[in-house]
C-alpha cells in the first residue's frame, strides 16, 4: 500500500516528512490512516521506503530485551578485564 504521512514519522530506519511517500502492508497503513499519522498515495513519486522488503520493522523494545542486553555487555565486560 503506498502512503505518505501526514506528520514526520519515523519508519524503516528513517525520518518521513509530510507527503513523503512510502509502502507498507495493508494492515500498518489502515493502522496509520485510522491513527492520523498518513493516508493513501496515488501519485508515481518513488517510495524514500518500503517497509514490505525484509525486516524493516525492529522488534519492540521491552523492558526484559533491555534486561538481557544489558546483562550480555555486563558479562562480556568481565571477561575483558
Amino acid at each position: 500500500m503506498k502512503m505518505k504521512p501526514l506528520k514526520p514519522l519515523y519508519l524503516g530506519g528513517k525520518t518521513l516528512v509530510e507527503g513523503s511517500p512510502f509502502i507498507t502492508d495493508e494492515q500498518h497503513g489502515r493502522e496509520l490512516i485510522q491513527k492520523g499519522y498518513a493516508e493513501k498515495h496515488e501519485g508515481d513519486d518513488e517510495a524514500l521506503v518500503d517497509l514490505t522488503q525484509g525486516d524493516a520493522r525492529p522488534a519492540a523494545t521491552t523492558s526484559a530485551s533491555v534486561a538481557a542486553d544489558t546483562k550480555i555487555k555486563a558479562t562480556a565486560k568481565k571477561k575483558a578485564d
